[in-house]
């Protein structure tokens, strides 16, 4: 158990200049092979190879179908037998927005182990390690040791992992917690504000994977295992319907990106019927 608690703030702000940073950074090195591929070659007497075949450029509904995957994944890719709540210690106002904190219990996982953690926001392009050197207490609590010389140590040294949102409705936070022999894998998601709806026992909630809705995952529950289901959504005159099948236990995932051309905001509905069960919602995307 640890004596104090560190809140770990995910602020969209620093998330966003660091996807910005990101880009000139990308930017910068393109524009370095650029230069280098300009200078003029020395004459060789050997025949050249022939060139290599560029491999085709990744296009947006491909990236946005990986973060799709990926999200959809994330919190399956636990090590056997490990498990991760999340669980409510507060929620407040600050200057009109809701603030949420949690804090973690682990189960099924090494304690004599030190684990770096990572956090991938929707504001993000990629997961980003945070720190490391955590530890998990025999009590199941995730925090710094007190005599750690770890990165944890230089803001949180004996003090508990509290985890703390200023959430969007539907946004996801995913974390993992990976040991530093990566033999031990904690991966969860956190949704402090989830878009659900209910239908008899099914329900139906959207989880929002960029700022504006450009992306979201469908997660349907409840539902009657191997059912063909009517997955129909509609933005304007945009209308879709597919038929996934309901997995084991009843659940199915989908993607949407429902963006509409020339338009900049809208609204989406989205309606899943199956043999039991029809539920129904939508959310509006677009400018801030």
């Amino acid at each position: 158990m640890f004596s104090g608690k560190c809140s770990l703030w995910y602020s969209p702000f620093i998330m966003r200049h660091f996807l910005i940073l990101t880009v000139l950074f990308c930017t910068c090195v393109l524009s370095l092979k650029q230069s280098v591929a300009q200078q003029p070659k020395a004459k060789s007497q050997t025949a050249s190879p022939a060139p290599a075949a560029r491999p085709q450029a990744t296009t947006d509904e491909q990236l946005m179908q990986k973060t799709a995957q990926a999200t959809i994944d994330w919190d399956k890719s636990s090590s056997p037998g490990v498990k991760v709540e999340a669980l409510l210690l507060k929620t407040q106002q600050v200057n009109g927005k809701t603030v949420m904190q949690y804090h973690l219990k682990v189960t099924g996982t090494p304690l004599n182990k030190f684990y770096s953690l990572t956090m991938w926001p929707i504001t993000a392009p990629a997961p980003v390690r945070m720190m490391d050197g955590l530890e998990v207490a025999k009590d199941g609590t995730v925090g710094c040791p007190k005599d750690s010389n770890k990165s944890c140590g230089q803001h949180m040294k004996g003090a508990e992992l509290i985890l703390t949102y200023t959430p969007d409705i539907g946004e996801i936070y995913r974390h993992a917690l990976v040991s530093e022999d990566h033999a031990s894998r904690i991966f969860f998601s956190v949704v402090p504000a989830p878009m659900m709806e209910h239908d008899k026992a099914c329900s139906l909630e959207v989880i929002r994977l960029s700022p504006r809705f450009e992306l979201a995952v469908i997660r349907g529950k409840g539902f009657v295992p191997g059912d063909l289901l009517n997955f129909h959504t509609a933005s304007y005159q945009e209308v879709h319907d597919s038929h996934p099948k309901a997995d084991p236990q009843g659940e199915f995932w989908g993607v949407v990106s429902p963006f509409v051309a020339g338009k900049t905001l809208g609204t989406t509905q989205v309606t899943v019927k199956g043999k039991s069960c029809a539920p129904s919602l939508s959310f509006e995307w677009g400018s801030e």
